[in-house]
């Protein structure tokens, strides 16, 4: 029989951070999970995405059934194709530049969204990433994907919300990566 020992086993949603890129040209980033664990190469340069307050994260797999003669009448399956999504509730925020709140733009990472959310051929890199322990240890799930089903909600407490779903496209990895140097959980606003 298991069950929780103690409440540090639980990985709080405090301690999840979600990170985005535009991807420019022809070529994605590419990524691997092999053995648990996850190789990025060729990412873009990322921009933590502030102000989520909620966001779900499914990989669904695609298979094919088949039938064969003289199996006892059983079906079974084989996968043959991966899909991430994650459905992401934010708040609309304009770009901070240190201490500055900047007038006339978007935060870096939600103008990443915004460009993907029109312009169907440009493709975005997400990095989500759930902090597990010490030693800058994550599990974390990696893909290139568009924004679909794009919507804005006009609440009267007057924060507008935004919710899309980042769809993949190409590999999806997931399982862990350690992080060398210093903590990926952001210290100072986009720039």
């Amino acid at each position: 029989m298991s069950y929780i020992q103690h409440p540090t086993q639980l990985i709080k949603s405090q301690d999840t951070i979600i990170y985005v890129g535009a991807v420019s040209g022809a070529s994605r980033p590419r990524v691997a999970s092999t053995g648990g664990n996850v190789t990025v190469s060729g990412a873009p340069t990322m921009k933590y995405l502030a102000g989520v307050t909620d966001a779900t994260v499914s990989i669904n797999d695609g298979e094919q059934e088949y039938y064969l003669l003289g199996n006892g009448g059983f079906a079974d399956s084989v996968i043959v194709t991966a899909r991430a999504q994650a459905s992401v509730t934010s708040y609309f925020q304009r770009d901070l530049d240190g201490s500055t709140i900047q007038a006339t733009g978007f935060d870096e990472a939600m103008d990443v969204i915004l460009t993907s959310r029109y312009d169907k051929n440009y493709e975005v890199f997400v990095q989500i990433y759930k902090l597990i322990g010490g030693s800058f240890t994550y599990d974390t799930t990696a893909f290139a994907a568009c924004v679909m089903n794009y919507s804005e909600s006009y609440p009267a407490d007057n924060l507008v919300q935004v919710t899309f779903d980042l769809m993949s496209r190409g590999p999806v990895a997931a399982g862990q990566i350690t992080v060398s140097g210093t903590s990926l959980l952001p210290t100072e606003p986009n720039s």
